[in-house]
């Protein structure tokens, strides 16, 4: 076992021979080939531990790509005979370079060396992720720093290092830092996926995947509705915020097509159809005067409409919204006699006046033996018994 010598002074003392230096720590004597150096005429030396980073040790790592697994020297070249650059501690991570051989190319705290590779194993590298909406990533480890990039939420970044609040990282093949505070180590939950269903009837909403299940409420035909997957039939969705169950028996996975809208319209005059909204497309056909017809817009004054199955249209000149008053049907009778006209289908009501025998006048109606006609502009009545539908 081996175990570190301080002097009286509390320095390190660290063993050295003509050309090397290794740790404070007196190993096996067999241990040479890319471990510490030994030597059999040991000569010791005391060095002020704040004066060990300038003898044997280098700058703070800024890469990881392996860890030492003991304490080693990193050489200068890929042999045992080679001189020791530093030391590269139990656990301490570097930026592999390359191979050579059975030797592994390091850099550590700013130098450049070999380390027998038996001693060395990949580092495992350290994945965060973003927890800000956007986070910037700086050319250097301070908020002053040139922006070279951002991140958005939830990306998955690989850690090269960390240094004081930052982490590095390799953005878009360059070092880049992003801020410790807006990640997480945390892989974020995925979200649910859900698929669009659309009733096809009016549907009970149930609290368990059976019919017997406690009813929550109930979905319109046609209704879209989240679900978050089946069970034995029934889709799962969310009901107010809770876990809800509806038939798979009454849903579909096809939106419902959208019924078009439509206005009616009346025509003006006999109205040529036509192909094209234009007065030179094809006649396709006419419309009576008066035909009711279902419009589904207008182009440049011409209305769409369909006209035996097919796309067609008709100028908006001769159309009306306003629905045609329905013309009263009229019969033409005769008076046999000079006739009072009164006011109510009775022979004992008012006289309004009088027809004589010959008059021609139009009737609406015959009630009880009376006709109905129009005199001097009110309604009025005459006695079927003195009138012919003969002309005289």
């Amino acid at each position: 076992m081996t175990e570190a010598l301080f002097c009286k002074q509390g320095c390190v003392t660290i063993e050295t021979d003509q050309t090397t230096a290794s740790y404070a720590e007196p190993h096996n004597e067999n241990m040479r080939k890319g471990g510490i150096i030994m030597t059999m005429q040991r000569k010791w030396r005391c060095v002020c531990i704040g004066a060990v980073a300038a003898v044997a040790m280098c700058v703070s790592a800024l890469a990881a790509d392996v860890t030492a697994n003991t304490a080693v020297n990193m050489r200068s070249g890929p042999d045992n005979s080679a001189s020791v650059v530093c030391v590269l501690p139990k656990n301490a991570s570097a930026e592999k370079l390359g191979n050579s051989g059975n030797w592994i190319k390091v850099k550590y705290k700013g130098k450049t060396g070999y380390v027998y590779k038996k001693y060395l194993k990949d580092a495992e590298a350290t994945t965060v992720y973003v927890t800000a909406s956007s986070l910037n990533v700086r050319e250097k480890p301070n908020t002053s720093a040139k922006t070279i990039g951002t991140l958005k939420k939830n990306t998955a970044v690989e850690v090269k290092s960390s240094q004081g609040d930052w982490y590095q990282i390799t953005y878009n093949g360059k070092t880049g830092y992003i801020s410790k505070k807006y990640t997480t180590t945390t892989k974020p939950a995925t979200a649910q996926t859900t698929t669009t269903i659309y009733t096809t009837a009016d549907l009970n909403v149930r609290a368990k995947p059976d019919k017997s299940g406690k009813q929550l409420g109930w979905l319109k035909k046609g209704t879209a509705v989240e679900t978050y997957g089946k069970t034995n039939g029934w889709y799962q969705i969310k009901y107010k915020g809770q876990t809800a169950y509806i038939s798979g028996k009454y849903v579909t996975t096809t939106k419902p097509t959208t019924a078009q809208t439509t206005t009616t319209i009346y025509t003006t005059a006999d109205l040529n159809v036509r192909a094209k909204p234009d007065k030179s497309g094809k006649q396709l056909g006419w419309l009576k005067k008066g035909t009711a017809v279902e419009t589904y817009g207008k182009t440049n004054g011409w209305y769409q409409i369909k006209y035996k199955g097919q796309t067609a249209y008709i100028s908006g000149k001769y159309v009306t919204t306003t629905k045609p008053t329905t013309a009263q049907t009229t019969t033409t009778i005769y008076t046999t006699a000079d006739l009072n006209v009164r006011a109510k289908p009775d022979k004992n009501s008012k006289k309004i006046g009088w027809l004589k025998k010959g008059k021609a006048v139009e009737s609406y109606e015959q009630t009880n033996g009376w006709y109905k006609i129009d005199y001097n502009g009110q309604t009025g009545y005459i006695s079927a018994k003195y009138t012919t539908t003969k002309k005289p």
